[in-house]
């Protein structure tokens, strides 16, 4: 709300349009009484005049001597109350030879002033002031008497300025008066004038006060067809178009909000001072600085090398590249990129990916081919070596030829075994592993697996056992191949029966939920470290890298049985303490009744 002060327009204009009326009235107040006080001396000055020449018209017929007779003395005598004024009649001489009731001192005084010089030329004489030989302003009228064209004398008469300035101080109260009532009805006028110009106006300030806060939903009255009302009009026009903009604009923003936050990856903005504008929460997420509120994040707390990014984009004004990593497990590509606005760079966007699962899919095809290449050229080459001495009959002796060729046959059942363990990787990763499904028992499948490695475990001095912690068994039914869940049972038990030492324990056990069937292969071996379990279904990984070339799977086992049981609608999982074995199982889900 606009405050009326004594800078406001309204208080302007009432100071200014108080003082032209008081300018106003003052002048006319001055130019009224002095044309006042000129017009009522001229008209008494007037009266004056007619009135001694009619009193001069009665001398000229009446017998003049000296002293003048009877008759025209009584004349001069009343003259006086005719005429409101004191009368002399003076002689040519300039004697004045009688006098109005009042004035007979003035009898017998000889007159030579410029009054009498001038009225004995047959001119009537006025004069306004202070006269010396009275002690006030008077106003002194000189009419010449003539007989023919011969003067005779003349009649002088004095009146006080006093009667006049009394009329003309009553008229100035009045005038006054009237000036006072005019001017606090023009101040009131001024007042109501300029409170209806100054009210539209402090309305159409307030509007364009909100609209620099963003409130484009009020219009100004219009009370007037005058230049206030086109300007009322006007800003109306512009709050409008305001706030059909900002509508359109609001629409466009959250459009692009809505695609950016909707995109995989992360978008950041930042000014040509490399402040932060916008993040998008892809970003937040990627970066790790969700601890951070979103209204402090800046520039610093995101990640180092991005200033660096902003600087370089900055210098050289297109997309720059760079790797930025907010975590040991995380690869982020960020990409940097001008944002222009005519010809002026007006800050810069930077594009996050999250290329962490890329570069580790690249990391495993690269150690899966190096691995690939070692586990196939391991047996070959083991295979050559023995069977050059026994082609080239360096070997001679029955039992050492005997081991030759238990050598390569064992080499060669490791390379089959690598084949198949790649055939079924393969048909794992292109979908095309022929899994039927019917009802099946998990507990008869880990008995069949119990049967197939008792004599494997009692060789090696390990306890091998099966246990149904909710009965007997029953209630272990799933949908699924037979086979294949088999093959994933056995991979766990070989697993744990090359880690576990003699008189270790290695326990199977099937049990049940509510909605699933949890097979587990318990060992009482060394155990796994626990940031080295994430890896264990990885394709080629080994926890164990001591151990003997002949000791040792191809890698791939866990990898298979996890695609096995992913496949059937599962998940496996592994669990480890070190010097406290490992524990290694999947659920799946139970077979309908």
């Amino acid at each position: 709300m606009a405050v009326v002060g004594k800078h406001s327009i309204r208080t302007k204009l009432i100071i200014s349009y108080v003082a032209v009326a008081l300018l106003s009235l003052v002048v006319l107040g001055v130019l009224f009484s002095r044309l006042l006080s000129d017009y009522l001396f001229t008209q008494h000055e007037e009266l004056l005049i007619a009135r001694g020449h009619a009193v001069a018209r009665i001398l000229k017929d009446v017998a003049w001597g000296r002293p003048l007779n009877h008759q025209a003395r009584n004349v001069l005598e009343n003259m006086g109350d005719f005429t409101e004024a004191q009368v002399w009649f003076v002689d040519r001489t300039g004697l004045i030879i009688a006098t109005s009731k009042g004035s007979a001192e003035w009898e017998g005084i000889q007159l030579a002033n410029e009054e009498f010089i001038e009225v004995m030329k047959g001119t009537v004489v006025t004069r306004r002031g202070r006269i010396g030989r009275f002690n006030t302003a008077m106003i002194t009228v000189a009419v010449p008497v003539t007989v023919g064209n011969q003067v005779l004398g003349a009649l002088f008469m004095n009146t006080p300025v006093s009667a006049v300035e009394e009329t003309i101080s009553h008229v100035r109260r009045l005038v006054l008066g009237a000036s006072a009532f005019a001017f606090l009805v023009s101040s009131l006028v001024g007042v109501v004038l300029s409170r209806g110009i100054t009210r539209p106006l402090r309305a159409m300030t307030k509007l364009a006060q909100e609209m620099t806060q963003g409130v484009f939903h009020r219009r100004a009255p219009i009370e007037t067809r005058d230049e206030i009302g086109e300007l009322g009009q006007a800003i109306n026009m512009l709050a409008q178009g305001l706030e059909q903009s900002l509508g359109d604009l609001q629409e466009e923003r959250d459009k692009f909000q809505s695609i950016v936050a909707s995109i995989g990856e992360g978008v950041i903005a930042a000014d040509n001072d490399s402040n932060l504008l916008w993040i998008n929460p892809q970003a937040v997420e990627l970066l790790r600085v969700g601890h951070i509120p979103a209204d402090k994040l800046k520039m610093e707390d995101l990640s180092v090398p991005l200033l660096d990014l902003l600087h370089r984009v900055g210098e050289t004004g297109r997309v720059e590249a760079l790797d930025v990593s907010p975590h040991p497990s995380i690869v982020l590509r960020a990409y940097g990129n001008p944002i222009r606005r005519g010809n002026e760079r007006a800050g810069s966007v930077i594009l996050l990916q999250d290329v962490s699962e890329a570069r580790r899919l690249e990391n495993m095809r690269r150690d899966f081919v190096a691995n690939i290449t070692h586990e196939l050229r391991t047996p070959l080459t083991s295979i050559r070596g023995f069977v050059e001495p026994l082609l080239d009959g360096t070997v001679d002796d029955d039992q050492t030829r005997a081991r030759y060729l238990g050598i390569v046959r064992d080499e060669a059942l490791r390379l089959n075994r690598l084949i198949d363990d790649l055939l079924d990787l393969a048909k794992l990763e292109s979908g095309s592993m022929a899994i039927g499904f019917e009802v099946i028992s998990l507990g008869d499948v880990a008995e069949r697996v119990k049967a197939v490695f008792g004599p494997l475990a009692e060789q090696k001095g390990i306890k091998l056992s099966t246990t149904y912690p909710n009965g007997d068994g029953e209630g272990l039914c799933v949908m699924g191949d037979a086979d294949r869940l088999q093959q994933v049972i056995t991979n766990f038990v070989d697993n744990a029966l090359r880690h576990t030492e003699q008189d270790g324990e290695v326990a199977i056990s099937v049990s049940s939920t509510e909605h699933r069937v949890i097979a587990k292969v318990a060992d009482s071996g060394r155990g796994i470290e626990p940031d080295l379990l994430p890896y264990v279904w990885d394709r080629f990984y080994k926890v164990d890298k001591s151990r003997k070339k002949s000791q040792e799977g191809t890698g791939l086992g866990l990898s298979i049985a996890r695609g096995i049981v992913e496949n059937h609608g599962g998940e496996v999982f592994a669990t480890s303490r070190p010097g406290e074995g490992a524990i290694f199982g999947f659920a799946l889900p139970k077979a309908p009744l």
